[in-house]
């Protein structure tokens, strides 16, 4: 690819007798491997700033600015458990069998720009989740390098508008953060599976092997928290729950039992609203029956600590579902989502949305 063009222009423009001709042909042959073994990969210096919901390119390129159409190229997470693959090219193609589930659709390579030495990864509809470092990984048959680049993404302001049955505002709130919930595998039921990159969970029907027991699991519930807790402001996360039947979602304290049937309400440490039984409740010192017009889809919970409230509303209709008021916080809260009982099944994932 690199050596046939050179060598026709010397041929045509240059009258050598054949030693000479020789000589200049290992020169050539020289120089093109000494290329091929500087080979460097370079990506920014400073961070890449991204905002939620937007695009964004990890830049990464080679020097020299050389083709790497027909050498391996491969994006990564270090520092992840198990899968840390983003994106790779191979034998010139795309081949993402392997991919974080998170992932999967909003990476892209220009493969026109591969052929300048360009390996700059586009990642699409960023999530908050994305924050972090990445690793660009080139390899010819010779050599190879890699070049760091650090995400940095902000969560862009949203403003919502929560509506109640008779069509007054409950409020009208801006989210000023939405935090980065990635879920704790650590405290999850023994029979849960949780995603490499913490925003999924499914139920793996049995125990699962190695898990440690002793910690304070959920035993009965099929639950899990997110492994940050918040003291503070206000904060404001998703949760998918289409495809499933049964249901619980919201905030927690920290010192909560997961031990044994626990009611999930505020006397116990537990912000929820659940669907059970085909109908959509919520609990305080008594059961509360929501009437919901249409089934969410994807309900979103904010929470502002010093005002003690919790909010719940489905996403794609902004329709408020329920709301705690007044509440007293003196501990962390933590985010949480539980599936039916043990003696049920769920038929999908449980997905944390950003």
């Amino acid at each position: 690819r690199y050596i046939g063009r050179p060598l026709i222009i010397i041929m045509f423009n240059f009258h050598l007798c054949p030693l000479e001709m020789m000589k200049f042909i290992c020169l050539t042959l020289l120089i093109i491997s000494g290329i091929a073994d500087s080979l460097s990969v370079v990506g920014p210096a400073d961070p890449v700033f991204a905002v939620a919901g937007e695009d964004v390119i990890l830049p990464c390129s080679v020097k020299p600015n050389i083709s790497v159409v027909d050498m391996r190229v491969e994006w990564f997470r270090p520092g992840l458990k198990d899968s840390q693959l983003v994106h790779l090219y191979e034998n010139h193609e795309d081949r993402n069998t392997e991919q974080i589930q998170s992932y999967r659709g909003r990476t892209k390579l220009n493969h026109q720009e591969l052929q300048r030495g360009n390996a700059s990864l586009k990642l699409s509809s960023v999530q908050v989740s994305d924050e972090g470092l990445y690793k660009g990984f080139i390899q010819s048959k010779s050599r190879s390098d890699d070049a760091t680049v650090n995400v940095s993404v902000e969560a862009e302001w949203k403003k919502c508008k929560i509506s109640m049955a008779g069509g007054q505002n409950l409020a009208d709130f801006s989210i000023f953060s939405t935090v980065n919930v990635i879920l704790d595998a650590d405290m999850a039921h023994p029979r849960l599976i949780v995603s490499d990159d913490g925003k999924q969970v499914r139920n793996g029907n049995r125990k699962q092997k190695g898990v440690d027991e002793q910690k304070d699991r959920f035993d009965q519930y099929l639950g899990v928290l997110g492994k940050n807790g918040f003291s503070s402001g206000c904060f404001y996360f998703e949760v998918q729950v289409k495809g499933q039947t049964e249901w619980y979602l919201g905030v927690t304290r920290e010192s909560v039992s997961r031990k044994g049937w626990i009611r999930l309400s505020p006397m116990n440490g537990y912000w929820t609203v659940t669907l059970r039984d085909g109908g959509y409740w919520a609990y305080e010192s008594y059961h509360v029956s929501l009437s919901l017009s249409v089934n969410p889809q994807r309900v979103g919970v904010f929470v502002d600590y010093e005002k003690g409230l919790v909010y719940f509303y489905d996403v794609e209709s902004m329709y408020h579902i329920y709301s705690y008021t007044n509440q007293s916080f003196n501990e962390k809260l933590y985010p949480f989502v539980t599936f039916c009982p043990v003696l049920f099944l769920f038929p999908v994932p449980f997905v944390v949305v950003l």
